[in-house]
């Protein structure tokens, strides 16, 4: 009896030391796109994973997961890292997934292209969010550059890659 439960404990054990290691390396490289630009902040990707995670979680009527409390802070760790400001993300994820993400689901048949419309949502919404924070407070606004393109393009892919099966 004390191997069979010796075991589960391993099992266990080795679940949380790789997810820790996993937010580790995944906190470092967050802390990497701040200093080299070229690197994507995988925003919109995380984004998109809590639309996911919040789709699963309705659909099969379960409670949330610790992987959603995860992602729910690493995107306010990102925001605040390539400075958007506090609460941009939630305020746009509130927005779409409570306003737009039934219509949305339904308009695009290619779950591929949904992905896609939600990494570049997650991008757009959250820098128009922040910008609309910041005119309120009278703070200066952040500049639309070329990188969210490249940052949403880049991130796309690896999306439509990782939860093609996902969402269906």
């Amino acid at each position: 009896m004390q191997t069979i439960s010796s075991m589960q404990r391993n099992s266990c054990d080795k679940y949380a030391l790789k997810n820790l290691v996993f937010w580790v390396f995944l906190i470092f490289y967050e802390i990497l796109t701040s200093i080299y630009t070229s690197l994507p902040p995988f925003i919109g990707l995380f984004f998109a994973y809590a639309v996911i995670l919040k789709y699963e979680k309705d659909k099969n009527y379960e409670d949330f997961t610790s992987k959603w409390y995860q992602t729910i802070i690493f995107l306010f760790f990102a925001e605040q890292l390539h400075g958007f400001e506090l609460f941009s993300i939630a305020i746009s994820f509130c927005v779409f997934y409570y306003f737009m993400f039934k219509f949305s689901f339904e308009g695009f048949k290619l779950r591929n292209i949904f992905l896609t419309f939600l990494v570049f949502y997650g991008y757009i919404s959250t820098f128009l969010a922040s910008n609309l924070i910041s005119y309120l407070n009278s703070n200066q606004t952040l500049n639309l550059t070329y990188e969210y393109l490249m940052y949403a393009v880049f991130e796309s892919a690896v999306c439509v890659l990782l939860f093609k099966d996902r969402i269906i």
